[in-house]
C-alpha cells in the first residue's frame, strides 16, 4: 500500500503572485506591440472592424444582438454573460483588439496552475506546467486567430478540474457544483467546444469516483457528483445551449428532409479534419507550415480545411497549430512509462489510474480528430448534436488537455525521485555516473530508449533533407505550381526537422541530467529554471508565426467610395457581383485594377464594412444559412429583381458593364447610373506588398465604377396596395414573376384587411428614418390613407414593433421582410429587437448562486473519512529499488 502524503494546494500569495509574474513576462515580451499605439492583434475570428461595429455595441448587445450587417440580417439573440464579451465592455473594441489574445492565454495559464497545484507540484514546477498550457500551439494559434474562446474554454475546464482534486478547501459535494458551474462556463465561451471537453470532465468524475479506494457501492456513491456537474453546467450554460439544441435539430430536420444531402452534409462537416500524418505537427511545429499567407516557405501545405476534390492554393487554410512542445510529450511519455512500474513505483495506485485515464483520453481524441480520414468520427457522428459540429479538428483541443495533464503528472514523478531526494556529493559528471551505476533497470531502459529516438530522429532528419528535390516536386503538384515558392516551403519544413532535432536533444538532456540527481536537493528549483527556460523558448519560437500584427489606421484607413457607402449606411445595401469584373479586360487597363475583387471580398467585406457600419448583401461566411434564405436565394433567378426587393442600390464593377446593367439586369429599363468612377492605387507611403496597401482613388472615366441603381426599394416605404399571399412558396412566385411591380405593391403573409379602395402608392404617404440602431429602428411615418409600411429588413419573430407607442401586429412582407400596418395619419414607428433573455437570466441566477457557494468554500469542513488519494495524492519519495 502506498504512503500518501497531504499535497501542497494551498499556496501561499508569493508563489501565486511569482508565477503570474512569470507568465505576464512572458506573455508580454510574446505580444509586446500591443503596447504601441496604433498596433492592433490580426484577428480572423472577430477583427476590429467586427467587434467594433454598431451591432456590437455593449452594453446594449446584452439585451439583444441583431447582426445588420450580415445580408439582410441575422438574429445573434444576444451577447452572452461570459469572460470574452465582459472584457470587450470593459476594454473597448481597441483595447480588446490589442490585449484579448495575451489575457485569455494568462487565464488559461493561471488556471492552469490552479489545477498542477492540486496535483502537489511546487510552485516553480507548477509555473512550468502553466507556460506549458499558456503557450501550446493549439490553443495559441486559436487565439491569435481571433478565438481566445477556447483558451478561455481550457481555463475553465481546468478550473473545474482543480475543484474536482482539491483537498484542502471546500467539500466534495460543494466542490462538484462549484466545477458544474466552470465547466457551464466553459461552454458559454466555447460553445461546441465547450460541450466537448465536458464530456472529458465526466469521464474523469466517474473515474475518479472509482480510483480512490474503498468499496464499489462508495465508488457509485462518489459518482453521482457528476449529476451535480451536469446539473450546474446546464444551470450556468442555460444562455448558449438553447440555440446549441436549436441549431442541432435544425440540422437533424434539414437531414431528415432531404436525405440525399447527407453525402454533401458529411463532406461540409468533416472539412476540417486532422489528416493521420499531420499528427506530426505535435513534435514538429512547422513539418506542413503555418498560413497559407505566411512568409519565407511558412505556407500551410497541409490538408485540413481542403475541400474534398480541390487541392489548390487557398482550398485548404490551416488557421491553428497543434505543437505541443518536444519536451512536454518526452515528460508525459515518461509519466505513461513509470505509471507501468507497478504499485511500488513513483505514483500512488489513483495516480496510475489517472495517468492511464488522461493517456486513453488523448487518444479517443486524437482518433476523433482525423475526421473524415479514418472511420472513427463516423461512430459519434451517428449520435445527436455530433452531426451539427462542423469540425473534429476540435477534439485535439481535449487531446491537447489530456497532454498537459500527462506532463504535469511526470514533472510530479520527477520531482519527487530525483528532485527532493538528499543531493550527492561531487561534479556533474560524478553525480551522473553514481546514478547509472545504481540506475534500475527501467531508467537504464528509459535512457536508452531516449539515445536510441534521437539517433533514429538525427537519422530521419538527414533522410528528409537528402529529398529535399522529390517534395518539391511533389509540392508542384498538389498546388504549389511556383518552383520557388515550393523550394522555399520545401526548404523551411526540413529546417523545421532540424530544430525538432536540437529541442529534442536538448530536451532529452535536460531530463537526464534531473534523473542523474543533479538538481537534487536545494538545486530542485534549478531544475524548474531549466526545464521552464527550454519549454519557452522552444513554444514561443514554434508560436511566433502565428503572431500578426495590423496598423490599424492604415489597414482601416478610408477612401472616396467607402465614404459615399457610409454616409447614412442604414438607407441603402451595396455589392459587388463576380460577374461585373473581367480580369483580362482589367489586366489590359493596366495598373492594379485586376486586385479589385480580391481587396473587396478580403478587406473591404470582412474589415471595411464591419469597422464603418456599411450594409452589403455579401457575406464573408455563411456556413450554415436559414431555411428562409434558401428559398429566397433559390427563387430569386433575376439578379435586377433581387436586388430591386433588397434596398441593394449600390452595384461594383467594372465601368464598361453599364450597358450590360442596363439591357440585361434592369431588361432595358436603364435605371443604373453610375455615381462615381475609380482606380486602385497605393496608399499614400505605400508600396504595394498585400492588399491593404490598396485603396480606391476617385478619377474621372476611371476603369472602376460605383454604380447606382435607380430601380432599387427604398429601406422604408409606405404601400397603399397589397396582396395578401399566405403560402411561402405562391408569395415567391409572385415576387419573382415578371409582373409584379415591388414599386406599386407588396405582398404580405399574414391576413389583413384590404386596401382602400382606389388608393394608390401615390398617394400612400412618406416615411423617413428618425433614429437608427441596429437593434432599434424609429420611423416617422405620414400616411395619407391606410397603409403598409414596408421595411426592407429580414423579418424575424423577436422583433417587436410600435405603432405611436402602442404595441403593433408585426408582418411578414415580401416574403421575408418586415413590415406593419398604419391608419391615415402621422405616426411615430418603432422596430425594436427583444430576444428572448431567458437563457440569459437564468445564467446570471447561477453566477449569483456560484458567488454564494463560494463563499461556502471558506466555512464548509472536509468530511472525515476522505480516502486515501482524493487528489491524486502525494506519495512518500520511494526507495531507490521502488523504480
Amino acid at each position: 500500500m502506498n504512503n500518501v502524503q497531504t499535497p501542497r494546494t494551498t499556496p501561499g500569495w508569493k508563489a501565486v503572485a511569482f508565477s503570474i509574474l512569470v507568465l505576464v513576462l512572458v506573455l508580454g515580451l510574446l505580444f509586446a506591440k500591443s503596447f504601441q499605439e496604433n498596433e492592433v492583434v490580426f484577428s480572423n475570428d472577430g477583427p476590429l472592424g467586427v467587434v467594433k461595429s454598431q451591432a456590437l455595441s455593449l452594453p446594449a448587445a446584452f439585451k439583444g444582438y441583431w447582426v445588420d450587417l450580415h445580408w439582410l440580417g441575422l438574429n445573434g439573440t444576444h451577447a452572452t454573460a461570459g469572460v470574452t464579451y465582459a472584457l470587450l465592455w470593459l476594454l473597448d473594441p481597441m483595447g480588446y483588439a490589442k490585449f484579448y489574445p495575451p489575457i485569455s492565454l494568462l487565464l488559461l495559464g493561471i488556471c492552469a496552475w490552479t489545477f498542477f497545484r492540486t496535483l502537489g507540484l511546487s510552485t516553480g514546477l507548477c509555473t512550468v506546467a502553466a507556460l506549458a498550457a499558456a503557450l501550446n500551439s493549439n490553443f495559441f494559434s486559436n487565439t491569435c486567430w481571433g478565438l481566445g474562446t477556447r483558451a478561455i474554454t481550457l481555463a475553465a475546464v481546468f478550473l473545474a478540474l482543480a475543484l474536482l482534486q482539491a483537498r484542502r478547501v471546500g467539500h466534495p459535494w460543494l466542490n462538484a457544483a462549484l466545477a458544474g458551474l466552470a465547466v457551464g462556463m466553459g461552454v458559454v465561451e466555447g460553445s461546441d467546444n465547450g460541450v466537448i471537453f465536458s464530456l472529458f470532465v465526466a469521464a474523469f468524475v466517474v473515474v475518479q469516483s472509482f480510483v480512490q479506494g474503498g468499496s464499489p457501492a462508495q465508488g457509485v456513491k462518489r459518482s453521482l457528483r457528476l449529476v451535480l456537474v451536469a446539473g450546474f453546467a446546464v444551470f450556468i450554460a442555460m444562455q448558449v445551449l438553447i440555440s446549441l439544441f436549436n441549431l442541432a435539430a435544425a440540422g437533424a430536420v434539414s437531414a431528415q428532409a432531404d436525405p440525399e444531402r447527407k453525402a454533401q452534409k458529411w463532406a461540409f462537416a468533416t472539412q476540417w479534419s486532422l489528416p493521420p500524418d499531420e499528427t506530426m505537427r505535435v513534435l514538429i511545429p512547422g513539418l506542413y507550415g503555418y498560413r497559407m499567407d505566411s512568409p519565407d516557405g511558412a505556407n500551410y501545405r497541409g490538408r485540413v480545411g481542403e475541400a474534398p476534390g480541390s487541392p489548390q492554393p487557398g482550398s485548404r487554410f490551416s488557421g491553428a497549430g497543434e505543437y505541443a512542445g518536444v519536451l512536454v510529450v518526452l515528460v508525459a511519455l515518461w509519466s505513461l512509462a513509470a505509471s507501468l512500474y507497478g504499485t511500488g513505483g513513483v505514483f500512488t495506485t489513483p495516480e496510475r489510474r489517472l495517468i492511464w485515464f488522461w493517456g486513453a483520453s488523448f487518444l479517443v481524441a486524437l482518433l476523433l480528430s482525423w475526421g473524415r480520414f479514418a472511420p472513427f468520427y463516423q461512430v459519434v457522428y451517428q449520435l445527436p448534436y455530433f452531426s451539427s459540429i462542423r469540425n473534429p479538428m476540435k477534439f485535439m483541443h481535449a487531446g491537447h488537455m489530456a497532454l498537459m495533464i500527462l506532463f504535469g503528472y511526470g514533472l510530479l514523478g520527477l520531482s519527487r525521485k530525483y528532485l527532493e531526494s538528499t543531493a550527492p556529493k561531487g561534479s556533474v559528471s560524478a553525480r551522473l555516473a553514481a546514478w547509472w551505476s545504481k540506475a534500475q533497470p527501467f531508467e537504464k531502459r528509459w535512457t536508452a530508449g531516449m539515445i536510441a529516438v534521437l539517433g533514429l530522429s538525427c537519422l530521419a532528419f538527414l533522410t528528409y533533407a537528402s529529398e529535399r528535390g522529390g517534395l518539391v516536386k511533389q509540392l508542384m503538384a498538389a498546388g504549389f505550381p511556383d518552383a520557388g515558392m515550393a523550394t522555399r516551403i520545401a526548404q523551411f519544413s526540413v529546417g523545421e526537422v532540424g530544430k525538432f532535432v536540437g529541442f529534442l536533444f536538448l530536451s532529452a538532456g535536460a531530463l537526464l541530467l534531473v534523473m542523474g540527481g543533479v538538481f537534487a536537493g536545494g538545486r530542485a528549483r534549478w531544475a524548474a529554471v531549466l526545464l521552464g527556460l527550454i519549454l519557452t523558448v522552444d513554444l514561443a519560437r514554434a508560436n511566433t508565426p502565428w503572431i500578426v500584427y495590423w496598423d490599424y489606421r492604415h489597414k482601416y484607413a478610408t477612401n472616396p467610395i467607402l465614404d459615399i457607402l457610409r454616409e447614412k449606411p442604414y438607407e441603402a445595401r451595396v455589392v459587388a457581383p463576380p460577374f461585373l469584373f473581367d480580369p483580362r479586360a482589367a489586366a489590359a487597363g493596366g495598373r492594379l485594377t485586376a486586385y479589385f475583387p480580391q481587396l473587396y471580398g478580403i478587406e473591404w467585406v470582412q474589415h471595411h464594412f464591419q469597422y464603418y457600419n456599411i450594409q452589403s448583401i455579401d457575406v464573408a461566411q455563411d456556413p450554415r444559412p436559414p431555411a428562409d434564405k434558401q428559398a429566397y436565394m433559390q427563387a430569386m433567378h433575376e439578379i435586377g429583381r433581387y436586388w430591386e426587393l433588397t434596398n441593394t442600390r449600390y452595384v461594383l464593377g467594372m465601368t464598361a458593364f453599364l450597358d450590360a446593367l442596363n439591357t440585361q439586369a434592369d431588361k432595358g429599363r436603364n435605371r443604373f447610373r453610375v455615381r462615381a468612377t475609380f482606380e486602385l492605387a497605393p496608399k499614400p507611403g505605400e508600396t504595394p506588398s498585400k492588399l491593404e496597401d490598396l485603396t480606391a482613388v476617385q478619377v474621372e472615366n476611371g476603369p472602376l465604377a460605383l454604380f447606382e441603381y435607380t430601380a432599387a426599394l427604398p429601406r422604408a416605404k409606405l404601400y397603399a396596395q397589397w396582396q395578401v399571399q399566405t403560402n411561402g412558396d405562391e408569395a415567391l412566385k409572385t415576387l419573382t414573376d415578371p409582373a409584379f411591380d415591388p414599386a406599386a405593391t407588396v405582398v404580405v403573409s399574414e391576413a389583413i384587411g384590404a386596401p382602400v379602395a382606389q388608393a394608390t402608392n401615390a398617394a400612400a404617404g412618406t416615411v423617413e428614418f428618425a433614429r437608427y440602431s441596429p437593434q432599434r429602428i424609429a420611423l416617422r411615418a405620414n400616411a395619407a390613407t391606410s397603409s403598409v409600411l414596408l421595411l426592407n429588413d429580414r423579418f424575424d419573430p423577436d422583433w417587436r414593433v410600435t405603432v405611436d407607442g402602442q404595441a403593433a401586429r408585426l408582418l411578414r412582407c415580401n416574403f421575408i421582410m418586415r413590415g406593419v400596418q398604419l391608419p391615415t395619419g402621422q405616426h411615430t414607428v418603432v422596430f425594436h429587437f427583444e430576444p428572448s433573455l431567458k437563457g440569459l437570466k437564468i445564467s446570471l441566477a447561477a453566477m449569483g448562486v456560484g458567488v454564494l457557494l463560494c463563499a461556502l468554500l471558506f466555512f464548509v469542513p472536509q468530511p472525515e473519512d476522505l480516502p486515501p488519494g482524493n487528489a491524486g495524492g502525494q506519495a512518500k519519495q520511494p526507495a531507490a529499488r521502488d523504480v
